[in-house]
C-alpha cells in the first residue's frame, strides 16, 4: 500500500513582538492579566509593513525543504491554506511557487480556505494525491497576516488572540507502508458558519465605502460558541481516528494541536484522556496564527525532539465553518 508521510517541517514568525500591554492600549477593556490567565497568551508576532503573506510562506517552506533534503524543483505541487492572501486573486500559492523559483515547472499550485483547520485539511488533500499516485512530493503551507487585514485592534474579543505566522510541511510517499499518515477524519457543520468569520467582502456584502467606514470589514467571533463546538467535536474526532487505526488513546505518544486557546487545548486533551505532558504549546509566544498554527507547533516539536520516528502522533485542528479534523500518524 502506498502511504504518505511528512518528510520535512518548517516555520516562520515575524520579528516584531507585541505584548499584552500593547494590545490593551488599543483594545478598550482588554486586561493583560485576563489574556494571560484565560487564553494563555503573553505576546504575539506581527508582520512588517512590507512583508507579504507569500513571503512568510516561502521562508517556512525553505526550512521544510531543507529538512526533507529536497530541492524545490522536485515538488509536484503546492497547497496553501490562507485566509487573506497577497491579493484576492490569483491564489497565494502561485506567488509562493514563483518566489521558490519553480514557476516554469509542471507542478500545480492552489489555495484552500479552511481557516484554523487548514493544516489538517491541506495535509489530508496532499495525502490523497500522493496515495492515489497523482503526485509524489507536495508542499503544504499555512500562512496568515491578520494584523493589517481583518484584525480589529480595538476589539478586545479578537485583538488579543490572533497573530501572524507561517508553517509548512513537505509530504512525500512513505518509505514504509507502516509509516506515515495512517488515518484521517475531516468534518464540517455548515450550520455554524455564523459563529466565526469575515462577513463582508463577498456577494452577500461587498467592500462598500459604508462597510469600510463603519469598520465592518473584520473578523468576528462568538467565542463561547466556538469553545462549545471545539470541546464537543475535537475529543470525538480524535477518538475516531485513533480507533480507526486499531489503537487506544493510551497508545498515542504525542498530540500536535492547533493553538487556539491554551485552556481550550488542555480541556480537549483532558476530555480525551490524554495527559498534558504529551503535547506542546507555543500560544504563549505566538498567539493564534490561524492556518499556520498547527504547522508551527509541529515544526517546533520536531526540532525540539519531543517525539521521534516510530512514535504514534495525533494532529488535530478546528476552524471557521465550522471545520475540524485529525490525523493519526506513525511518525
Amino acid at each position: 500500500m502506498r502511504r504518505s508521510w511528512i518528510a520535512g517541517t518548517g516555520s516562520y514568525l515575524p520579528e516584531r513582538v507585541v505584548s499584552n500591554a500593547e494590545v490593551a492600549a488599543l483594545a478598550h477593556g482588554c486586561d493583560p492579566a485576563w489574556v494571560e490567565a484565560k487564553l494563555g497568551i503573553l505576546e504575539r508576532r506581527v508582520a512588517a509593513p512590507d512583508e507579504q503573506t507569500s513571503d512568510m510562506a516561502v521562508k517556512a517552506a525553505l526550512r521544510a525543504l531543507e529538512m526533507a533534503g529536497m530541492p524545490a524543483e522536485s515538488l509536484d505541487g503546492i497547497i496553501c491554506s490562507v485566509g487573506t492572501g497577497d491579493v484576492p486573486v490569483p491564489a497565494t500559492a502561485c506567488y509562493i511557487q514563483d518566489k521558490l523559483g519553480i514557476a516554469h515547472t509542471k507542478g500545480f499550485a492552489f489555495d484552500i480556505k479552511m481557516a484554523c483547520a487548514g493544516a489538517v485539511g491541506g495535509t489530508m488533500l496532499a495525502r490523497s494525491l500522493i496515495e492515489s499516485g497523482m503526485a509524489n512530493n507536495i508542499l503544504v503551507v499555512g500562512t496568515q497576516i491578520i494584523s493589517r487585514t481583518t484584525m480589529d485592534w480595538s476589539d478586545r474579543t479578537i485583538a488579543p488572540i490572533f497573530a501572524d505566522g507561517a508553517g509548512a510541511v513537505v509530504m512525500t510517499a512513505s518509505p514504509s507502508p507502516e509509516q506515515g499518515i495512517l488515518h484521517s477524519r475531516l468534518r464540517t457543520d455548515g450550520s455554524l458558519t455564523g459563529i466565526v468569520g469575515q462577513y463582508v467582502g463577498g456577494t452577500r456584502e461587498w467592500y462598500t465605502p459604508e462597510a469600510v467606514a463603519e469598520g465592518r470589514v473584520k473578523l468576528e467571533m462568538d467565542g463561547r460558541a466556538v469553545w462549545e463546538c471545539a470541546v464537543r467535536e475535537l475529543p470525538r474526532v480524535v477518538q475516531e481516528v485513533v480507533e480507526a487505526g486499531g489503537y487506544h488513546l493510551d497508545d498515542v505518544d504525542f498530540v500536535v494541536a492547533h493553538q487556539a486557546n491554551k485552556r481550550l487545548l488542555y480541556h480537549v486533551l483532558e476530555q480525551s484522556g490524554v495527559p498534558l505532558h504529551k503535547t506542546y504549546t507555543n500560544i504563549e509566544r505566538y498567539g493564534n496564527t490561524v492556518a499556520a498554527s498547527a504547522f508551527v507547533a509541529l515544526d517546533e516539536s520536531v526540532r525540539a525532539n519531543l517525539f521521534k520516528r516510530g512514535d504514534l502522533i495525533v494532529m488535530m485542528a478546528i476552524g471557521a465553518g465550522m471545520i475540524w479534523g485529525a490525523h493519526l500518524i506513525r511518525w
